[in-house]
């Protein structure tokens, strides 16, 4: 039987691997991918499996047929894929408790707003967690959480330490980017963006 593109990739990691060959290696996929979601998926399974493993140090993303998603939206996916397989850090990391019949806010929204405001800080981990009962054990990672303490209050920790108590839920998302400034981990999204811009022409 013929091999997996997969399966065909770690057999050749491991002939690097037993010659002691470490040169950079680039994935090159080629993808006719429509949808936003396929082509997040073929990478996860096709080229993150690797990544994740230790196998190859990038990807380049390459379309053929009728594709023809944006390159900024490639370049961004490829970013995100890295940063998925701790290989390279360009954006914040979100953890966030599944949501269940404790949750104190509407989860899904307020993960959105707090994405939106502060989505561009790489090397910062945000925790949004709905209630305090699992919050502090699931969030114990992170540089800062925005936890439900009460109904329509959040309390925010950095660390696993609460600095601040009882927030409105409608100043609360404003409060967490004072908090990150507070402890000098905030960047304008501008300044962000000029890096990343170097980081690639580099």
């Amino acid at each position: 039987p013929s091999l997996s593109q997969l399966h065909a990739s770690r057999r050749v990691f491991e002939i690097f691997k037993a010659n002691d060959i470490d040169t950079p290696a680039i994935h090159h996929y080629k993808t006719d991918a429509g949808d936003s979601n396929n082509l997040a998926l073929e990478l996860g399974t096709k080229v993150g499996s690797l990544l994740t493993d230790g196998n190859g140090d990038g990807i380049l993303i390459e379309q053929v047929g009728e594709t023809n998603f944006s390159v900024d939206f490639l370049r961004n996916t490829a970013f995100s894929l890295l940063q998925g397989c701790r290989m390279r850090n360009t954006k914040t990391e979100f953890v966030s408790c599944p949501s269940c019949g404790r949750t104190l806010f509407d989860l899904q929204e307020t993960t959105a707003k707090i994405q939106d405001a502060t989505g561009h800080l790489p090397g910062v981990t945000v925790a949004v967690m709905g209630c305090i009962v699992n919050g502090p054990g699931e969030m114990a990672d992170a540089d800062f959480g925005y936890v439900g303490t009460l109904p329509g209050k959040v309390d925010l920790y950095y660390g696993k330490e609460v600095v601040r108590k009882s927030i409105p839920n409608d100043d609360a998302v404003d409060a967490l980017v004072e908090l990150i400034k507070s402890y000098d981990m905030w960047k304008d999204k501008e300044e962000v963006e000029e890096e990343v811009e170097e980081a690639v022409a580099a």
